[in-house]
């Protein structure tokens, strides 16, 4: 099981790898293709997503396993020496809890440590590009398309780029919302990116504003207008959205203090912020337990009846992938609006999924393979209740 585990790891990390590559694409080309733009990322992103391979990896390597058994014949050969598959269970067990080991470290530690250090890592690029991009790439008399998506233009630079006289700024060809004309005699550069606060200032500026459907134009004068260069650099790349403190990003410990924090809070949006923080907390000890139950049904479905010829157990096990995590997202959906207590709602599709598992695994050590364990002739509770309707 280890040797198939580790290859199907692989096979499911690369797979989620390459589903990457769309959603970095504009990411990449706006820092560049490198070594390290290529790889620390994908590494940053592929840890939250362990605690889900772990399970569905250790789901297939034990169907491969017994699957092997099954197909060669020892199993039958093990069950004709007494070797039950209770007894079989217990290897099973234990590569079972070794993955829930890792996968809960994983999803308690490495998802927040790979979350954090993906905002950290773009954002420190994005601060390296937009400071390459005052210094170099700003050229007084020429009109420059590429400035945070607008289009910058300045009669006169000084040489440390920080003033600038008879200012232009505009939309760039790819807005569709916004269409103004901005002109002042000057503005100038302040702060820097390495302090987190770099802002442009227009002082006695004026604002044309003009509506995509009319000809209508308005005019706004002012003394001053500041812009966050950084802020806006940020959302032009990461989106509107992105925050460094959001709780998905926290540890175990700071996970708790908020949820804490948030606990007594009035505000609306603090108390949804409450019940998803509060689930997630639970749900990072309770998704990866899905290794028990996967690892208990793909014993069962890898045994197979060796003059059936066709086996549907790798269709049963995408099938058990499919319901658990329509299960999990039920709950999750029912905790997060506060119908359901987040233990309860991060629990109860394992105890769900475990308990079927462990009555499949009672089935099928009590029948022989050429049995199935669906047919209502074997299934205990409904052969009593048959019984005593005869009687």
């Amino acid at each position: 099981m280890i040797p198939q585990f580790i290859s199907v790891f692989c096979i499911l990390s690369a797979v989620i790898v390459i589903s990457q590559l769309v959603r970095l694409s504009e990411i990449l080309v706006t820092f560049g293709l490198s070594v390290e733009n290529l790889l620390l990322p994908f590494l940053f992103i592929l840890m939250p997503f362990i605690s889900i391979i772990v399970p569905i990896a250790l789901l297939f390597a034990v169907l491969l396993g017994f699957s092997r058994l099954s197909a060669d014949g020892e199993y039958s050969a093990m069950m004709a020496a007494g070797y039950s598959l209770k007894r079989a269970m217990l290897p099973v067990l234990f590569v079972a809890t070794a993955a829930y080991a890792i996968a809960v470290m994983s999803a308690v530690y490495f998802e927040s440590w790979g979350r954090r250090e993906t905002m950290k890592f773009y954002h420190r690029k994005a601060q390296t590009e937009l400071d390459n991009m005052i210094k170099y790439r700003m050229k007084e008399g020429v009109f420059q398309d590429d400035f945070l998506g607008y289009v910058l233009y300045a009669e006169k630079i000084s040489a440390d780029h920080t003033h600038l006289e008879n200012v232009m700024l505009a939309p760039g060809n790819e807005s569709k919302k916004e269409h103004f004309t901005l002109l002042a005699p000057a503005a100038s550069i302040d702060g820097s990116v390495e302090a987190g606060d770099l802002r442009m200032t227009f002082s006695y500026g004026i604002i044309y504003t003009a509506k995509p459907a009319s000809n209508d134009v308005s005019i706004m004068k002012f003394k001053k207008l500041d812009l966050d260069l950084l802020r806006i650099f940020r959302d032009q790349i990461f989106g509107p959205d992105s925050e460094v403190d959001d709780y998905r990003n926290f540890g175990p410990l700071e996970l708790w203090n908020y949820i804490q924090k948030v606990q007594t809070s009035k505000e609306p949006r603090d108390k949804e912020n409450y019940l998803k923080a509060r689930f997630l907390f639970h749900q990072r000890f309770g998704m990866p337990f899905a290794c028990f139950s996967f690892a208990l049904l793909a014993m069962v479905f890898g045994i197979q009846d060796e003059r059936k010829g066709k086996s549907y157990a790798y269709l049963f096990s995408m099938l058990v992938i499919v319901i658990g995590y329509v299960l999990i997202m039920s709950f999750k959906y029912l905790s997060e609006k506060g119908a359901l207590s987040a233990p309860l709602g991060a629990w109860l599709p394992q105890i769900i999924m475990l308990l079927f598992a462990a009555f499949m695994v009672y089935q099928r050590n009590r029948l022989p393979p050429s049995e199935s364990i669906f047919d209502l002739r074997h299934i205990p509770i409904l052969n009593r209740l048959k019984r005593k309707h005869a009687k």
